[in-house]
């Protein structure tokens, strides 16, 4: 029974570090291509050289292309954890004929080809005025990543005792002091988990972006493509590596902001009983 024992973690250390090494030898592809010598992308690189960073800096319309991408990603995202939200709680808390159908319908745009959403939004955000900017952009991504905040925000709030909301309720609270009071603090693990997937989903869009935007706002995915259009050289991998080492960076950052300020962990994670 030991022998049997020690034999399945053992297979489930090979198979775990497998998997560690098929995830991570793409980035370090990457890694490696962004500082080799030739004037093409290439596996493995013939030398090595940083002028593919310096170049990097050249290319103004990335910078400004990013920025595009974080204020299209933010404001979607923000739009879409309220409504969502607010969806939830409407379906969950408060069951209405129809609301299995309601939750199916805005749940559907996870299910619909994202090219066929890009064309429906160019066509009605033409006729509203507000294709080709960020607005429009926004508007339409919102709605692409509501069913993530849908869901997500949904099991928590099904997963949620009404104890708190009925003795709050018996003490002469509004439902909008409860909501906010005792729902929403309760919501806020879902909220981030949510919130962050969307985040990723948004700032690598291609489809809606690509249909809805004008030139001077492209963001930087599209930026991306148009350049490899062009250029076969490595410095699309020297921006892969620097948006990598960004998001390492902030993930650091927030594991020791968490750390650091007593009782935030907490807030952000589970309580312990």
């Amino acid at each position: 029974m030991v022998k049997s024992g020690r034999v399945t973690k053992w297979l489930l250390t090979v198979f775990v570090g497998a998997v560690a090494i098929y995830l991570l030898l793409p980035l370090l592809m990457i890694a490696f291509t962004s500082i080799g010598s030739g004037s093409a992308s290439k596996f493995p690189p013939q030398g090595f050289t940083l002028e593919w960073y310096a170049n990097l800096q050249e290319q103004t319309q990335f910078l400004d292309a990013f920025k595009n991408s974080l204020i299209a990603s933010a404001g979607a995202v923000i739009l879409a954890l309220v409504t969502g939200t607010l969806a939830a709680v409407a379906i969950v808390q408060y069951p209405f004929p129809g609301a299995g159908l309601l939750r199916a319908f805005f749940v559907s745009p996870m299910v619909m080809p994202k090219i066929t959403l890009g064309i429906a939004y160019l066509i009605l955000f033409s006729k509203m005025h507000i294709a080709g900017g960020l607005f429009g952009l926004v508007l339409g991504e919102a709605v692409i990543v509501l069913p993530f905040v849908l869901t997500i925000v949904g099991s928590a709030l099904a997963n949620l005792k009404p104890v708190h909301r009925e003795a709050a309720a018996d003490l002469g609270a509004s439902p909008w002091r409860i909501f906010f009071t005792i729902t929403l603090p309760q919501l806020k693990f879902a909220m981030l988990l949510s919130g962050s997937i969307a985040f990723v989903f948004t700032f690598d869009q291609v489809e809606a972006a690509l249909l809805l935007l004008r030139q001077d706002s492209y963001t930087l995915p599209i930026q991306l493509f148009l350049y490899m259009e062009k250029w076969q050289d490595p410095t699309i991998a020297a921006v892969s590596v620097v948006l990598i080492v960004g998001a390492l960076a902030l993930f650091l950052a927030f594991k020791l902001v968490l750390r650091s300020i007593p009782g935030l962990e907490g807030w952000f994670g589970s309580r312990k009983k």
